[in-house]
């Protein structure tokens, strides 16, 4: 029944393209797992300076700990399946992450998102691009939303 047209013919759903309210906490989760399907890792993390509450897994709690800069960071730098690994989660240990910092709508660094992966993996140009277009959706939410968060005490504006 719910493949059957419309009075009007179409098989378009009626409120397709009309965007429900949807709390930041969930918009953050479906853009985690967007950047988990788009890039293939193990792991895409979103993670806001000062949000205790946030860390509800380990790999929250690694993405937190992990070093941030002003742009965007890639570990290990070229791809080698005989690379170290650089932690453990849970059960695997992380052969590769790529953090890129967040920012609030004046610039500051409020937090971070991380692609977190079991094996080592190339990041190439298209990958940055792909990362930097995830993290405007994430900054997108968190400008829009009524979300606040303080600067990051890692943030080197000076």
């Amino acid at each position: 029944m719910t493949d059957s047209p419309s009075a009007s013919g179409s098989n378009v759903m009626p409120n397709a393209g009309v965007r429900q309210h949807e709390s930041f906490s969930d918009a953050v989760a479906r853009i985690e797992r967007l950047g988990k399907s788009l890039f293939g890792v193990t792991a895409c993390v979103v993670h806001l300076d000062g949000e205790g509450s946030g860390l509800h897994t380990h790999s929250h709690q690694y993405c937190a700990q992990l070093p941030l800069g002003e742009v965007l960071h890639v570990m290990p730098e070229k791809s080698s399946p005989f690379s170290p690994a650089l932690g453990k989660i849970d059960n695997f240990e992380v052969r590769f992450y790529a953090v890129h910092p967040l920012r609030n709508r004046t610039g500051n660094i409020v937090g971070r998102v991380a692609l977190i992966h079991e094996r080592s993996r190339a990041f190439t140009a298209g990958d940055a691009h792909w990362m930097t277009d995830l993290v405007a959706l994430l900054e997108r939410e968190l400008h829009f939303s009524a979300y606040e968060v303080a600067p990051s005490s890692t943030d080197s504006s000076k």
